[in-house]
């Protein structure tokens, strides 16, 4: 997430825009099933996955690979991880400093992120953490110039993760992925709670919650952690339920492969009046290792 600089936000509609800043944590948590159970076949230490992530006004793709050059992929040890991915987005607002609502313009927006981090893989009985460290990049381009946008441009900042996979009895696991980046100060968390239907298809329920620099300046206004004084004194009021998903999934295992097909709802209660509004989402990721 690459040096993006900007000014504070006027009184606005930015339509799931959050979604496409977040866009490292949603390639993170494509990997919230790349644990294995200890009855797993003969593990290398490769992995590699891809993804894509669809809601309204919206859409990603990703893809990564993790190395572990001195275990086995779930074994403990050392790690390696670099991603990337691709997305657009749009959303409208005021372009103006005036917060009156009658006046509106489309924003069209095309966003890339880059992490390239290092960690290490620990396994205490039924629960197996993975934490990570490194730089992640993310550039948004936005046209046309919204001058009232605190997530845009280009920032590249320090980069942490922590991913926690616990088997819960014979047939149930849960999983909780959380990520932090100064770039643009990104901060993420995704749950899963998922059960065995048969020995290689999981069923369950994940929620998820994603904030950037431009949630937080929605949440806190004008002057405070996010913002940036400059344009301005009109900040269209946000809470964290604006940020967040819900939603379920079906996970299938073959061989050392794997395919996670979520759906859900995300909120988004960017209208003015402060009328809740939701909005579908659909993810995909498979996973391999070699």
């Amino acid at each position: 997430m690459a040096g993006w600089r900007s000014v504070p936000i006027c009184g606005c509609r930015r339509r799931r825009a959050w979604l496409a800043p977040a866009a490292a944590f949603v390639a993170g948590a494509a990997l919230t099933t790349s644990v294995a159970t200890a009855s797993d076949e003969q593990a290398s230490g490769r992995q590699v996955w891809a993804g894509a992530d669809v809601s309204s006004h919206v859409w990603l793709v990703y893809s990564g690979v993790t190395f572990a050059p001195w275990s086995a992929i779930h074994d403990d040890g050392f790690r390696f991880r670099a991603a990337a991915g691709y997305g657009e987005y749009e959303y409208e607002k005021n372009p103006s400093r005036d917060p009156t609502p009658d006046r509106t313009l489309d924003f069209h927006a095309r966003t890339y992120f880059a992490d390239f981090l290092v960690g290490y893989l620990k396994r205490f009985g039924e629960l197996t953490a993975k934490a990570f460290v490194g730089a992640s990049v993310i550039s948004h381009e936005i046209k046309p110039l919204d001058d009232f946008t605190v997530a845009m441009g280009e920032e590249v900042g320090i980069k942490g993760v922590l991913e926690l996979w616990l088997n819960i009895g014979e047939r149930g696991w849960g999983s909780l992925d959380m990520s932090w980046s100064s770039a643009h100060e990104t901060r993420a968390a995704r749950a899963r709670l998922g059960y065995r239907v048969w020995p290689k298809l999981s069923i369950g329920l994940e929620a998820g919650i994603n904030v950037d620099s431009q949630g937080e300046c929605r949440m806190k206004g004008i002057g405070k952690s996010g913002c940036r004084n400059g344009y301005g004194e009109y900040v269209e009021p946000a809470e964290l339920l604006d940020y967040a998903r819900a939603g379920a999934f079906a996970r299938y295992e073959w061989g050392r492969s794997e395919l996670s097909l979520g759906a859900g709802v995300l909120g988004d209660k960017f209208a003015r009046d402060d009328e809740a509004e939701i909005a579908p989402y659909v993810t995909i990721n498979w996973l391999t290792q070699f």
